[in-house]
């Protein structure tokens, strides 16, 4: 097998247990991961009566990191929920023949659930492994405009446990995927008190991107040499915030932005498509999300005005989040 070829490059995962306890991958990956470790060097100054005082040394921690990007697809995005929004999520069979299943994210609020992943990759001749490896932050975005980039993309931020070489687990097989299209990407609008999903904004829509925080914090003690301890993870705030890019053709949005009292907007970005499931059923992405509009700028596209709104995600009673996702395919599992 030939080594340090681009092309050859590989990475495949599986679902941990329990953090920290590595398992082999059970399916390929097919985002571009690329990682990358820090070990802070630290030299000591000696005093050695010359001009050279760097004699002895010693790292830190070990640090690691990978930044991954992947065309979302109605098969794959899913599985990535689980270490971006909420992990053990299942199916729920739509009863029909053959079945769909509905995958409904809703981040717990009150205990942390997200899964974490052990992650191999690099090439067949020259492989990597890394431990408790998990989704720090993630976006969703779209541009129909982008031609290079037809369909949603998912960029992420992971921090990994260790990094050590290994070797490839074998006879993982292909999967078959459909991208998620950023054209015919509808989006809802509705006011506080509204239904969800109930009034279509047509006609407007060009871009949008949705960003996730999980503010995941490693530990670490005086026993840990060279990592950071394994099943230990702190976590902070999750925030969600999201950027809208519309046609400006009227003041509607731009109005509940500058009234006095912050006016709830309740969003949805629904689309649907790729191979049917059965009779009309089709795979669908639809994400929903809660808050209020928190900037506005004005630019063009073409000979238009457009509005670039900013949007930040507030807790809503009702939905019991700030922002949940919903994934329609015909998989019975997510390994």
């Amino acid at each position: 097998m030939a080594t340090n070829e681009d092309i050859l490059l590989q990475a495949q995962a599986g679902i941990e247990t329990t953090r920290g306890t590595n398992v082999a991958a059970t399916r390929k990956v097919y985002a571009m991961v690329t990682p990358s470790l820090n070990r802070p060097l630290a030299p000591f100054r000696n005093t050695t009566g010359t001009f050279q005082g760097r004699r002895r040394a010693s790292y830190g921690r070990t640090k690691v990191a990978f930044s991954a990007s992947d065309e979302a697809t109605y098969q794959d995005l899913p599985w990535w929920l689980q270490f971006a929004l909420k992990g053990g999520v299942t199916g729920s069979t739509d009863g029909g023949s053959p079945a769909g299943y509905v995958y409904t994210f809703v981040p717990t609020v009150t205990s942390d659930n997200l899964s974490s992943m052990t992650l191999e990759f690099g090439d067949a001749g020259n492989p990597y492994e890394s431990g408790q490896v998990m989704v720090n932050s993630w976006t969703l975005r779209m541009d129909a405009d982008n031609e290079a980039e037809p369909s949603w993309m998912l960029d992420l931020e992971l921090i990994g446990r260790d990094f050590e070489t290994t070797t490839l687990t074998t006879s993982l097989a292909d999967r078959t995927t459909e991208p998620i299209l950023a054209r015919g990407t509808k989006v809802y609008i509705d006011d506080v008190g509204g239904s969800i999903g109930g009034t279509q904004k047509t006609g407007s829509l060009i871009s949008c991107s949705i960003t996730g925080n999980n503010a995941i914090t490693y530990k670490a003690f005086a026993e840990d040499t060279t990592y950071v301890a394994a099943n230990k993870v702190g976590r902070g705030e999750q925030t969600f915030d999201a950027q809208f890019t519309f046609e400006f053709d009227a003041d509607t949005e731009f109005a509940k932005y500058r009234s006095t009292v912050a006016a709830q907007r309740k969003i949805r970005l629904e689309q649907s498509g790729g191979t049917a499931i059965h009779t009309t059923v089709f795979p669908r992405m639809r994400l929903d999300m809660y808050g209020y509009w928190s900037s506005w700028s004005r630019g063009t596209r073409v000979n238009n005005l457009t509005a670039t709104f900013g949007f930040m995600g507030f807790y809503d009673t009702t939905a019991t989040g700030a922002f949940t996702a919903e994934i329609v395919n015909a998989l019975s599992a997510l390994a």
